[in-house]
């Protein structure tokens, strides 16, 4: 399978760079304790849902699989999981507690950005059936 881009093996290189400089500024972000000094006024659970939207949107972009199932299943999993750990661990964090709802806000922007990962790519193959066709 072949992303919608027709990513070149520079390109998927240097996409599995962005997801791993991604994730970590993730874990750096959310394990800082919390000083509320300097950061946007926006809520917590917008803050997750984007943040997980865009690590799915990166997982789906770098991985390849023709078994759909299993590859955005496990992206899926792999992004709740961590999810979870991540909220575990903020209880070890001055400034910072487990919320139940940012895990859903997690779960959620990444499911939003898998399904529409997957959308984009059944059009993308339909457009490119009818110009073979042509």
């Amino acid at each position: 399978m072949r992303p919608v881009t027709k990513i070149t093996v520079f390109g998927r290189r240097l996409a599995v760079i962005v997801l791993a400089a991604y994730w970590l500024v993730i874990f750096a972000g959310t394990h800082m304790p919390s000083t509320g000094a300097g950061t946007p006024r926006v809520n917590d659970k917008v803050k997750h849902f984007t943040a997980y939207f865009l690590l799915g949107a990166l997982m789906c972009y770098v991985t390849t699989s023709n078994q759909y199932v299993r590859r955005f299943g496990t992206i899926a999993l792999v992004g709740m999981a961590y999810g979870a750990i991540d909220e575990f661990t903020q209880r070890f964090v001055p400034g910072r507690s487990p919320d139940p709802m940012d895990f859903l806000a997690d779960t959620a922007g990444l499911t939003s950005a898998i399904m529409i990962y997957v959308a984009l790519r059944s059009v993308s193959a339909g457009r490119s059936r009818v110009t073979k066709l042509s």
